[in-house]
């Protein structure tokens, strides 16, 4: 952990520069300072921001703010809530969630209520005492670039060939980040349509409700809310309608009003202030870049309710610094990256985002049946300890906080710099030229394919109904069987499994699960298509497709599951509804998240160019299928041009399997011989392992027996 290794060529460079001075830079800089790093931190404006949107610290957070030895001093700023409640606004309380509940398993059975601004100052003198950190203001990023094993920054008055280089950047710079900006990561997700009011008043609520605690959510058909306590004053957060103006929502009467409406009271509120912003739910497409991580909200952004991005930005830096104390000390650092952005962006996505929306739904619920029922399940969980528990180890956020550290723990250093994601690999190689992937249907297939020198295969749902189920493409083979034969053949091959996800086996949640278990089971690439289930084989006639609006709703949740998987959106529209359909369909699934489209039926130059037109950028993948007629097929140079990046040969493989299995058995009923020999078995046990395994067996049975009577030692006499 020493800078004493840099040589002179190396002495501007600096070992870890940290972008942003909230209070995820500022835990990723002290957490990196006391690691014994030289952190050079830049921040944009001429001082700490003194902005306090958030508030809420996490049992979690303070477990880490612990390590630092920072989180007395916050504590002493802050105001202790054990408890948060579920309200409804005509006073009942839904269920009473008690932290303590929690004091078993840490220090902190409480969440921390005290504005993000505190820490970032607090944390501020401690950096000001460490002469391996600098702090620098006034020095808003503009742009980055990677280079050899570092990165290039540059400031809006950077000399072009001299700018601020780093071995590693933690880039913490916001939701607008010019750092993600200029990598070119996209941001996805969505904006809500309502906007958030917040208003912090000095009134003490708990004089009209007693029982209030200092977090409550508040639900309500017309206008939900929520109630926070802060150590100065409370804050009220309202939804604001498309049809009403910020300067609306903002003045004086409008303010008072809301107010009212959770408290009457005979004189006017006192509001010192109040804000009014639009809200997003977005992550950024990756959290990693070379050696560039971002944290916080550069990384990902998501509604307020439940108080979990700050959180899930300070989990951001901690992770972000154990990764570059890993890859400073001996990690492969593209897999140490590619591990933080796994790990963040799975938290980001699927616990964060996805209990935050599920607290924004709960409480905007206007189905009177809906809301009986989430009143009902309230009540259950607080009849259930176990439930209970649960559901607060999820709300204090240690449920996505120990899935990244354990796994951290145990893969971080453990895994060969060589080892990657099936679905990394086949992105990598879908860079370079058109990747041929031929049928693969079981262990014997994937065998002889890896062989035969391919790096990637097609796992065809018709080939896998045939030979598991000996039944045609017809909707008969389901996911369970689907995925088992898939964890077959990537237990005996380490080649890209490219597999047919048919229609998804149902809806859209069951999409979901399908791109999870195929995933788990080693799929580097699941393909989607947009027939009506049950579906027909290509070449067949009376196919349907879905609504396009369900299958854009498929191929969104295939995205947010997958890990690494790639994913393919087929629509057999061209066929049924024309070419015009047929585009309308693929610009919908390239801007669903779809990674690779396939036009079933496209061969010809023409039509070829009228789909890579109509999503430049996004690769295309063409189906050699002996069921249809591809003679229309241009040179292969032309289809790279025109962005075909898969192509595949899906049932030739089975085909060629049963001409020869048949003709073998017409053998054997004609002569009594299958004219085969025992050359042709001993080339099939060589596919297979045989002599390799006997081998390594036999190997092992003498290591066992000189343990066992091992040679006696000479006497040295």
């Amino acid at each position: 952990m020493s800078d004493s290794t840099l040589t002179a060529a190396d002495a501007d460079m600096n070992t870890v520069v940290v972008v942003g001075m909230g209070p995820v830079g500022m835990v990723a800089a002290l957490k990196l300072g006391k690691l014994g790093y030289q952190v050079l931190v830049l921040e944009a404006g001429d001082d700490l921001a003194e902005e306090s949107r958030a508030s809420t610290f996490h049992p979690s957070s303070l477990e880490l703010l612990e390590e630092l030895g920072v989180v007395d001093e916050l504590r002493a700023v802050g105001l202790e809530a054990p408890v948060f409640q579920y309200r409804e606004r005509a006073g009942a309380v839904l269920s009473e969630m008690d932290m303590s509940l929690l004091a078993g398993e840490t220090k902190y059975p409480f969440r921390l209520q005290s504005e993000q601004n505190n820490l970032t100052h607090i944390i501020r003198r401690h950096l000001e005492t460490m002469p391996n950190v600098t702090l620098q203001f006034s020095s808003p990023v503009g742009r980055v670039e990677q280079g050899f094993e570092h990165v290039r920054i540059f400031l809006p008055d950077t000399d072009r060939d001299h700018p601020i280089r780093a071995r590693w950047v933690v880039a913490a710079d916001g939701a607008q980040s010019n750092i993600r900006k200029s990598l070119g990561i996209s941001f996805e997700g969505r904006t809500y349509d309502e906007r958030f009011l917040v208003i912090s008043t000095t009134h003490e609520f708990r004089d009209d409700f007693p029982d209030l605690a200092y977090v409550s959510y508040i639900s309500d058909p017309e206008e939900w809310g929520v109630l926070l306590r802060t150590p100065n004053h409370w804050r009220a957060l309202f939804p604001v309608q498309d049809d009403e103006s910020d300067e609306s929502a903002l003045s004086p009467d409008a303010m008072e009003a809301r107010l009212q409406r959770i408290a009457p009271q005979p004189s006017r509120y006192d509001v010192p202030h109040a804000s009014i912003y639009k809200v997003n739910m977005r992550a950024a497409a990756t959290f990693a870049s070379g050696h560039i991580l971002l944290a916080g909200d550069a990384a990902h952004v998501n509604n307020p309710l439940g108080g979990m991005g700050m959180n899930s930005g300070i989990h951001d830096a901690w992770a972000a610094a154990e990764v570059i104390d890993a890859a400073l000390t001996g990690t492969d650092s593209t897999h140490a990256a590619s591990l933080y952005s796994e790990l963040r962006r799975d938290a980001a996505l699927n616990h964060v985002q996805a209990q935050a929306q599920k607290n924004y739904d709960s409480m905007s619920e206007d189905d009177d049946a809906e809301r009986e029922a989430r009143a009902d399940m309230l009540s259950a969980m607080d009849r259930d300890l176990l439930d209970k528990r649960d559901h607060l180890r999820t709300a204090a956020m240690f449920t996505s906080l120990r899935i990244t550290m354990g796994r951290l723990a145990r893969e971080l250093r453990a895994v060969p710099a060589a080892t990657r994601p099936a679905g990394r690999r086949l992105s990598e190689m879908l860079c370079y030229e058109t990747v041929l992937a031929p049928g693969a249907y079981d262990g014997v297939s994937a065998k002889a394919l890896d062989a035969s020198g391919f790096t990637a295969g097609y796992v065809s749902g018709a080939a896998v109904s045939a030979a598991a189920l000996g039944q045609p493409d017809l909707g008969y083979l389901g996911l369970a069987e689907m995925a088992e034969q898939v964890r077959r053949m990537t237990a005996v091959s380490d080649i890209a499994l490219i597999v047919d996800g048919d229609t998804g086996y149902g809806g859209v949640l069951q999409v979901g699960e399908a791109v999870t278990r195929l995933e788990r089971a080693g799929a580097a690439a699941i393909q989607f298509e947009d027939q009506v289930a049950p579906k027909r084989c290509g070449h067949l006639t009376g196919r349907q497709v879905v609504p396009i609006e369900e299958m854009v709703a498929k191929i969104e949740i295939a995205s947010s599951r997958r890990r690494s998987a790639l994913i393919i959106a087929r629509t057999d529209a061209l066929s049924v509804d024309g070419i015009d359909a047929a585009l309308t369909r693929v610009r919908a699934y390239a801007a669903a998240g779809a990674d690779l489209v396939f036009v079933e039926g496209a061969y010809s130059e023409e039509l070829l160019r009228a789909i890579h037109d109509a999503i430049p950028g996004t690769p295309l993948v063409i189906n050699v299928s002996e069921a249809g007629d591809h003679s229309a097929l241009p040179h292969p140079r032309i289809l790279r041009e025109l962005g075909v990046a898969l192509m595949i040969y899906p049932v030739a493989p089975i085909l060629a399997s049963a001409e020869s299995i048949t003709a073998m058995y017409t053998q054997i009923r004609a002569t009594r011989s299958s004219g085969l020999s025992q050359r042709d078995w001993d080339r099939f046990t060589a596919l297979t392992g045989q002599d390799a395994q006997l081998a390594q067996s036999a190997g092992f049975a003498t290591s066992a027996v000189t343990h066992i009577n091992p040679t006696p030692s000479r006497s040295l006499a």
